[in-house]
């Protein structure tokens, strides 16, 4: 597989923020302190197991910032559906350096190694590559693997299970009456005809069939107000934040490392399953095939 494929492939985004924190600052302590690689082992002070346990502390400081603090930030760009490899990677590498940074500063200031001016700096950061980088890339790259081989697995099954027996769309469904925020606007779809609800921003799209035709109407209101509206109705499920479908317009479930894509009929697009979403997913094709 070449490399520019592989890194350009779906990464999910961790959702264990406060385990990475912990894990990550753990190692770094304990191992610091075991080994005392890199000349400490020749460092001179009453507290030395402290002051190297102090770089797992700093290591935590700086991991909240840039797993918790700056995604809420910049939620934007960190949506995991368009996280890659690649950004992954791109995040580790910024992680490093900031922890670089951060170890070197709490070692001037602690009197620890002599200020170097910018060569320390990237001293520091080998330093940390030889720790750190590489095996949180094995990570990435393994955690990648396992998570495509499972997805893509529990894909075919679910495959099967759509292509065995359709999911049927109840005749005696009732007809949805789905309205905008301001009540001035509204739409009636029968219930089977409605494939799919879409945020976008303060705004719904509504994609559905009528007389055999493709149509969507676009009206202000939130998604979490017009799953209100449509939740009693049976095969209506709400599979994303940004989504909710109709189970018995899915004709193909594809898997990848974040989880299950949607190919609906009648839509050229695929429809995101969010992780927390991909059990009770699961489920409500079992139970409704």
């Amino acid at each position: 597989m070449k490399i520019l494929d592989y890194i350009r492939k779906p990464y999910p985004v961790s959702q264990n923020k406060w385990a990475l924190i912990l894990v990550i600052s753990l190692f770094i302590s304990c191992f610091l302190v075991l080994f005392q690689p890199f000349g400490l082992q020749n460092m001179e002070s009453g507290k030395k197991i402290l002051l190297l346990a102090g770089y797992g502390l700093v290591t935590f400081i700086v991991l909240l910032i840039d797993i918790c603090f700056i995604p809420f930030v910049f939620s934007a760009h960190f949506r995991e559906e368009n996280w890659t490899v690649f950004r992954e990677i791109l995040l580790i590498g910024w992680i490093v350096i900031t922890i670089a940074a951060g170890n070197y500063l709490y070692s001037i200031l602690l009197n620890i190694v002599p200020w170097k001016g910018i060569s320390g700096f990237f001293i520091f950061i080998g330093f940390t590559l030889a720790v750190a980088f590489i095996p949180i890339i094995g990570v990435i790259m393994i955690s990648h693997n396992a998570l495509l081989r499972k997805n893509l697995q529990a894909s075919r099954e679910l495959n099967q299970m759509v292509r065995e027996r359709e999911i049927a769309a109840p005749e005696d469904d009732p007809e949805l009456l789905i309205t905008a925020e301001n009540r001035h606007q509204e739409i009636a779809v029968p219930a089977p005809n409605l494939i799919c609800i879409e945020s976008e921003g303060n705004y719904v799209t509504i994609w559905f069939v009528e007389n055999g035709m493709i149509k969507r109407t676009l009206i202000r209101n939130t998604l979490t107000n017009v799953e209100g509206q449509v939740r009693e109705a049976e095969n209506i499920f709400r599979c994303h934040r940004a989504y909710i479908i109709n189970l018995s317009h899915v004709k193909k479930v594809n898997g990848n490392s974040q989880g299950y894509r949607l190919r609906l009929r009648y839509l050229d697009k695929e429809i995101p399953v969010a992780r927390n979403y991909s059990k009770l997913f699961r489920e409500a094709i079992i139970h409704n095939s």
